[in-house]
């Protein structure tokens, strides 16, 4: 009986040694996303896809832990240090707020970015060889010349935007410097977080704007349904820097594919994966940009779209 109980003894510990070597087999990715987004929702789908398509899936020979900073840059950080603490052998971030963080709190682990602005862009000048990715080169002079060709008398634009995010200083920065250029008058209206939207939507629709412009700001998308419905009621026809986001109720959207650069991101991962270092992949702009109208949003407010406008339009609802 003892020689039968040392036995299963002995074959418990076999399997549990089995088990815990087989789960060290799988290599371990960290994906960190700001916040709930339908937009960054697709990207990180398609890197998710770039990486089954490759080979490497979820449960079988990797585990992915996916983290979400619930729209807090304070979590972020923490989130990271989580990461690193469960030595994850790839982190991905999703969204400017995210990579920046990376870039001032991970050295020693592979960091792919997606869904971002680079690191230069938003003025970080030394950039860790364990970081790269794919960002957005915000060409503000063919989405200037695009909401010109819509509004041919714009004057005034106001944008609604959060001073913390470094992405949405650099992208209402960019677009101001742009649209000076052909003369626009720039309101700015700062909050703090989604709660202040409907405070400043109001006082900007209040100051005689032509258009208001959304420029690359997860605070203000993340309540942008919101922002929608003011520009509606006042007839100010909303502009987005990200084409899908004009899905959430702005009249147009002029960005990036954010399938294609979540993808584009993920095959990024699988050569890291794959044994390739950080800074044998350069970091990239992409210019797979895309038109998206919304013509309810248009009709409400007596908007008629300029046919040439309607011809690039990659989607129409």
């Amino acid at each position: 009986m003892q020689k039968f109980l040392i036995l299963i003894i002995i074959s418990i510990m076999v399997l549990s040694i089995f088990s815990c070597s087989k789960k060290s087999d799988k290599l371990k990715i960290g994906i960190i996303q700001i916040t709930d987004d339908q937009v960054l929702d697709i990207a990180r789908k398609h890197v998710i896809k770039a990486l089954e398509d490759s080979g490497f899936k979820d449960g079988e020979n990797i585990e992915i832990d996916y983290k979400n900073a619930q729209g807090d840059i304070s979590n972020i950080v923490m989130i990271l240090n989580s990461f690193k603490s469960s030595n994850v052998d790839l982190i991905i971030t999703n969204s400017t707020p995210c990579m920046t963080a990376a870039v001032q709190n991970v050295k020693d682990i592979p960091v792919v970015f997606t869904v971002s602005f680079s690191p230069e862009q938003t003025g970080i000048k030394e950039v860790p060889p364990n970081i790269t990715g794919f960002y957005d080169p915000f060409e503000m002079t063919e989405f200037v010349n695009f909401i010109k060709q819509i509004l041919p008398n714009v004057n005034k634009i106001g944008i609604p935007f959060n001073p913390s995010e470094p992405n949405a200083v650099f992208a209402s920065t960019k677009f101001k410097l742009e649209a000076k250029k052909i003369g626009l008058e720039i309101i700015e209206m700062p909050i703090t977080n989604s709660n202040e939207i409907i405070t400043a939507g109001q006082a900007l629709s209040e100051k005689g704007i032509d258009a208001m412009v959304v420029a690359a700001d997860n605070t203000v998308y993340s309540g942008l349904s919101t922002l929608s419905e003011i520009c509606k009621n006042k007839e100010i026809p909303l502009f987005v820097t990200d084409a899908y986001q004009a899905e959430k109720g702005a009249a147009f959207g002029f960005g990036l594919d954010y399938s294609d650069w979540g993808y584009q991101s993920g095959l990024y991962a699988v050569e890291i994966l794959n044994g390739a270092s950080p800074v044998d992949l350069p970091i990239s702009p992409l210019t797979n940009f895309q038109i998206v109208i919304n013509k309810k949003f248009n009709d409400a407010i007596g908007l008629k779209i300029p046919d040439e406008i309607s011809k690039k339009a990659n989607k129409i609802f």
